[in-house]
């Protein structure tokens, strides 16, 4: 099964992200693993108690506590999410400082059906 993470403070942003993964998986004939979480510090917990492993993370960088990136940096040094594809879902306008964590892709918030669709064939392609 292909797990994905959808990390952001605000519910309808991440509620947004999974109608456009569930299109998706109608589209496709696809079924994913979704999981939500409303801050980086509940994906760590999730990721470091659970044992979960996400394939694909849609991650945002403005949120209360801990940003995106320092979320990312964590997962970046656990073995088990080494291979995770990140993929910043963000308003921020410097993309430049996510390179550091190696992600997917930067997609502007909200982001579209169109460029969430492109994201999942390409993260798809990698695992057959």
């Amino acid at each position: 099964m292909f797990t994905i993470g959808i990390c952001d403070d605000r519910p309808l942003c991440r509620h947004l992200l999974e109608a456009f993964i569930h299109l998706y998986e109608e589209e496709k004939g696809y079924l994913f693993d979704i999981y939500q979480f409303g801050s980086g510090e509940d994906l760590l917990e999730e990721l470091n108690t659970q044992g979960m492993i996400l394939d694909l993370l849609f991650l945002d960088n403005s949120m209360k506590k801990m940003t995106g990136l320092e979320t990312a940096k964590q997962i970046r040094q656990s073995d088990s999410m080494s291979t995770c594809s990140i993929v910043f879902v963000t308003s921020a306008d410097d993309y430049h400082q996510f390179m550091q964590v190696q992600p997917l892709q930067v997609v502007c918030k909200p982001g579209t059906q169109e460029r969430i669709a492109t994201i999942l064939d390409k993260v798809l392609s990698k695992k057959v």
